[in-house]
């Protein structure tokens, strides 16, 4: 028997997308300098991620970037100054696309006050309000800072007084016409310790809430664990520190009223007992890069994120009721209990559901900026959780529509109390295992939808 040896020639095919070039032309006017040119993908709401530089040596005037993938695209050019910047937003497409910019003649003079005091030597980070990007400048002993312009226009305007004080933000229209930034006389300030020293590198967040909205702003301790908020809103405000192996402190809840008002503030950081916990998914799989939050009486008291085994260590408080909620990237949300010393196993339930619900009155009118107190399979939702899941995709918010939408849910009977305040939002949370819910919505695999009307008392 002869044995037949069959050869295959195996052709590979390498293919890409069309390269495309973009051709910027700088109109330099009377500007004669060095020009760094720079390239970045458009990402809409977020900082641009530079991605190419050139720079033009004085007296030249364009440049070629080569080999990019079709798409949209901000440029800028920036000479030495801080606020020599100008912008343009490119669509490169296959066949190469020119962007032109001209340089203008003029200047910006900007004053930071305090209750009409000058602000020496302050910082100030000035955000494009649409390409979002960013620049720093340093006010003088005056409290100024005079310069040339070249994109005159909205900015997010952000000024601090050193590493540890959280920024004031106020939108500012730069032109050459001057703009004063005036900071409300209103301070929190204090320190974070350990034992009764100072903790370095803390982690302080100032919510403040309004009728109409609510804000969180940072910052971090310094070395002496001391920190700073300047040019706070008026109204109820809530403190919280938190730092890796410690308990997140309580809330510490005030208000500041008044053209000129201060608080100070010191808050005690507990180290945690550490509990080891393992997420898996429906299936068995890990679950990484899951985040955990541990709640004890409603306040959270400790964050982590699992490994790609599905692992991670939680800090604990040695006495108390606590749960785990866990909330893997791609959607879904557990909660366990905290129950004896061993390890923790929590099991995600798969995320097949989606729920958008919408408040109205008997009329038809929306109810706008509504929140919601959740309640999943019998386990409430504390409100201090709920705004954590808010930035993750869990927003227990309706929009202006009225409506709230939920997407990558688990099935099961959602339950839900609206209000209005923090406040509120607590005294419900305190109560809602003697009450039934006003909304009760028995979400099944798929998509599911429901309407809620409410009659006027």
């Amino acid at each position: 028997m002869r044995t037949l040896f069959v050869f295959a020639l195996v052709v590979l095919f390498h293919g890409s997308a069309l390269a495309a070039t973009l051709d910027v032309t700088i109109v330099r006017g009377d500007f004669t300098g060095p020009l760094q040119l720079s390239i970045a993908p458009r990402a809409g709401g977020k900082a641009p991620q530079w991605s190419a530089t050139r720079t033009l040596v004085a007296g030249k005037s364009s440049v070629r970037f080569s080999d990019l993938e079709p798409g949209l695209y901000v440029v800028m050019a920036s000479g030495p100054q801080p606020l020599q910047r100008l912008s343009a937003k490119a669509n490169v497409d296959s066949d190469g696309t020119t962007v032109r910019l001209v340089i203008p003649k003029a200047r910006a003079d900007v004053r930071a006050t305090m209750a009409g005091q000058p602000l020496a030597h302050a910082g100030i980070t000035f955000t494009h309000r649409e390409l979002r990007w960013p620049v720093t400048v340093e006010t003088n002993d005056d409290g100024r800072f005079a310069g040339e312009l070249w994109e005159p226009g909205v900015y997010v305007a952000s000024i601090s007084r050193g590493r540890t004080s959280a920024p004031y933000s106020a939108d500012v229209w730069l032109s050459p016409k001057p703009v004063t930034i005036d900071v409300p006389d209103r301070h929190v300030t204090g320190r974070i310790l350990v034992g009764g020293k100072p903790l370095a590198g803390a982690a302080i967040l100032l919510r403040s809430e309004t009728s109409e909205s609510t804000l969180t702003v940072r910052t971090q301790s310094g070395p002496d664990g001391r920190f700073e908020f300047i040019g706070v809103r008026e109204g109820a405000l809530s403190l919280t520190a938190r730092a890796p192996s410690y308990l997140d402190s309580d809330p510490v809840d005030f208000e500041l009223v008044g053209a000129k008002a201060e608080r100070a503030v010191e808050l005690e950081l507990k180290r945690g007992q550490p509990r080891a916990v393992r997420v898996l998914d429906a299936r068995g799989a890990a679950v990484g890069d899951a985040t955990l939050f541990t709640a004890c009486a409603g306040h959270v008291k400790s964050t982590a994120s699992t490994n790609a085994e599905g692992r991670a260590q939680v800090a604990l408080p040695a006495a108390g009721t606590c749960a785990i909620f866990a909330l893997p990237k791609e959607g879904s949300l557990a909660v366990a209990p905290v129950e004896g010393k061993e390890a923790l196993l929590i099991r995600v339930p798969e995320a097949a559901s989606s729920l958008k619900l919408a408040l109205k009155t008997d009329g038809g009118e929306p109810f706008p900026a509504l929140s919601l107190l959740m309640r999943i399979d019998g386990t409430v939702i504390p409100p201090a959780v709920s705004r954590l899941l808010s930035s993750r995709g869990f927003m227990l918010m309706t929009d202006d529509d009225g409506t709230m939408a939920l997407q990558r849910i688990p099935r099961g009977t959602y339950e839900f109390w609206p209000y209005r305040t923090a406040v509120e939002g607590q005294m419900l949370y305190e109560t809602a295992t003697e009450f039934d819910a006003p909304i009760s919505i028995k979400v099944l695999t798929g998509e599911n939808n429901a309407t809620v009307r409410f009659r006027p008392r």
